[in-house]
């Protein structure tokens, strides 16, 4: 039982870890994007070439996730994967990174704030957009830190 249990553990942690890649890569892209975008530069190759990567790194996340879903119902489903792969330490530490990607949140909000009150954003999908990345980056991220 410790070979299935070792295996549903190694399945999760490089589920996490390919979802964080792809977050990366869509942070990365969407802020080349939005820098484009932003600055008016006429980069119509890179600005398509970004929205392409955009996209490649949501169907990504997508896959990864849906993956990491599968393996987190089949951990919760079985009493001895359960006790075993979501103890008090893995719940300790998924609030850890609630609280941290709470806090990451207001601080952009706060960051979001001033940009608008200095009259440098002015595209509201941006806060959208960033506000889920930031939530969602900070979150993952920090739970995948803690599991190590």
């Amino acid at each position: 039982m410790t070979n299935q249990i070792e295996m549903f553990d190694r399945k999760r942690k490089k589920f996490r870890g390919g979802q964080i890649l792809g977050f990366i890569v869509f942070f990365v892209a969407w802020i080349v994007r939005t820098l484009i975008k932003m600055l008016d530069l006429k980069l119509g190759t890179l600005y398509t070439g970004s929205m392409i990567i955009l996209l490649l790194a949501i169907a990504v996340m997508a896959y990864f996730a849906a993956r990491s879903i599968i393996v987190e119902r089949k951990i919760r489903k079985d009493p001895f994967l359960k006790e075993a792969l979501y103890n008090e330490l893995v719940q300790l530490n998924e609030l850890k990174a609630w609280k941290i990607g709470f806090f990451s949140l207001i601080l952009f909000i706060i960051l979001a704030a001033y940009l608008i009150i200095a009259d440098l954003l002015k595209d509201p999908m941006i806060l959208v957009v960033g506000a889920f990345l930031v939530g969602f980056g900070s979150y993952s991220i920090t739970v995948h830190l803690l599991d190590r």
